[in-house]
C-alpha cells in the first residue's frame, strides 16, 4: 500500500513539475522580443511585399539571427518599441539588418538555375 501511495505521489509531483516547466517555456517564448518581431512584424511584412511564407521565414530567421548578435534583449525591445511607434531611424536600422538576408533570398529566386 505504501508503495502505491509513493508512486501516486511521485506521479502527481512529476505532473505538476512538467506543467510548471511548460508554462515557464511559454512565458519565456512570449517575452522574447526577437521572436515577437519575427512573428508580428518581419514575416507578415515580407509576405505583404510578395514573398512566400517559406521565403519570408527564411529571410526573417537570418535577420533575427543577425540582430541577436548585435543587440541584447532589452536593447532590442527598445528598438522594437521605437519601430512600432513609427520611428524612422528604428525602421532604417531594422531594414539595414534584413537587407542582406533578403537580397540573398531574392537572388536565389531570380537567378535560380
Amino acid at each position: 500500500m505504501n508503495y502505491s501511495r509513493n508512486i501516486l505521489t511521485f506521479m502527481a509531483l512529476l505532473t505538476l513539475s512538467l506543467g510548471t516547466a511548460i508554462a515557464t517555456q511559454q512565458v519565456n517564448a512570449a517575452s522574447d522580443p526577437f521572436m515577437d518581431f519575427f512573428n508580428k512584424d518581419c514575416v507578415p511584412q515580407a509576405q505583404k511585399a510578395g514573398m512566400t511564407k517559406a521565403e519570408a521565414q527564411q529571410g526573417c530567421t537570418c535577420t533575427v539571427s543577425t540582430l541577436r548578435k548585435k543587440y541584447s534583449s532589452p536593447a532590442f525591445t527598445g528598438l522594437l518599441t521605437k519601430y512600432r511607434s513609427g520611428d524612422a531611424n528604428a525602421k532604417k536600422t531594422l531594414t539595414t539588418y534584413g537587407q542582406t538576408c533578403f537580397e540573398e533570398i531574392l537572388d536565389n529566386v531570380l537567378f535560380d538555375n
